[in-house]
């Protein structure tokens, strides 16, 4: 058996035209919602990750104001950003989320407008799920904390980098 993994949101509707003009292959898909006879999603439980982030910015917030500048209103984020709420006030019950919506995975332009609408409403602690540090970069600039999303940004801003959710993968064949 030969098993293809595609590997981003993006990718949904492109594996699901390969796999059928290639029905005696197996295609797993990550985070997507479309499967077919020969076409399977997968997915990890990021939204643990999302949880204790969201319980760090709950304690690093002075305003009880939290903000999240989000790619696009799919499961895998709306989960996230609900899992991170949680978090945020399992240790402060008196945190706020707020939520921007940028549309795109990666555009820092888009992305630190988010984040500068974000914390000109008073948000000092923003997370970010976007493959840019656009967000951490904006934060720092004006003193808040903030976290990114799949990589490790602190090198992008060392004085405002909070958290954020890693994957790490390995695959033995």
């Amino acid at each position: 058996m030969t098993l293809f993994f595609t590997t981003s949101f993006g990718y949904m509707d492109y594996t699901v035209n390969v796999a059928k003009k290639f029905p005696k292959v197996v295609f797993v898909h990550c985070g997507g919602y479309k499967t077919d006879v020969n076409m399977a999603t997968y997915f990890g439980k990021n939204w643990e990750a999302s949880y204790l982030s969201g319980i760090a910015a709950g304690k690093a917030t002075k305003t009880n104001h939290l903000g999240y500048v989000a790619a696009f209103p799919i499961p895998e984020l709306i989960y996230n950003i609900n899992a991170y709420t949680l978090g945020a006030q399992s240790v402060n019950p008196d945190v706020k989320v707020s939520v921007v919506w940028s549309n795109t995975w990666y555009d820092p332009t888009t992305e630190r407008q988010a984040a500068i609408s974000l914390l000109d409403k008073g948000a000092d602690v923003l997370m970010a799920y976007q493959d840019s540090p656009a967000t951490l970069q904006a934060a720092a600039e004006r003193g808040a904390k903030a976290g990114g999303n799949d990589s490790d940004m602190t090198r992008f801003a060392p004085d405002a980098y909070l958290t954020n959710p890693v994957w790490y993968g390995v695959l033995s064949m």
